[in-house]
């Protein structure tokens, strides 16, 4: 592995969250995150989350999850092909207000690179469901995974 990455953690939504964690798998990274009460996706209860060792939150709420994720993160990158959904718009202001990097739409040497100049350990993916933004947990898998590997 050429960047400083141990863990990657995400919400568990369908998309990007999805992808995220399945780069991470590939290329043999440790996963964790909070997912909503439920393990509660837009396809309804995911149970994969589990073994994947995400942590059921006390909360349905899925701004509780994207909060915690973010501030758990060193850094979070988002991708979006809709930056105005509800929930991206709360991870960019998350970030924002607690002054933590967020980076949105990289490709994977953007990425790479972003993550050495960082020095980012724990990674927060987020970004758009699959349902607003179909292709999109391919895309971000393909470009963690990538940037992971470069």
């Amino acid at each position: 592995m050429n960047t400083p990455v141990t863990l990657i953690i995400s919400g568990g939504q369908t998309g990007a969250d999805w992808g995220g964690l399945l780069a991470a798998a590939d290329v043999g990274i440790a996963i964790g995150g909070l997912a909503p009460k439920g393990y509660l996706t837009e396809l309804g209860a995911n149970l994969e989350l589990a073994k994947f060792g995400l942590v059921e939150s006390d909360s349905a709420d899925y701004e509780v999850r994207t909060v915690h994720n973010v501030l758990a993160a060193d850094a979070t990158v988002i991708f979006a092909d809709h930056i105005d959904s509800d929930g991206t718009k709360l991870t960019i202001a998350t970030c924002i207000k607690y002054q933590k990097p967020y980076l949105i739409n990289p490709n994977a040497l953007t990425l790479h690179d972003w993550l050495l100049e960082q020095q980012i350990k724990v990674l927060n993916v987020a970004g758009n469901r699959e349902s607003i933004a179909q292709g999109i947990s391919d895309r971000t898998r393909q470009i963690v995974r990538d940037a992971l590997l470069y």
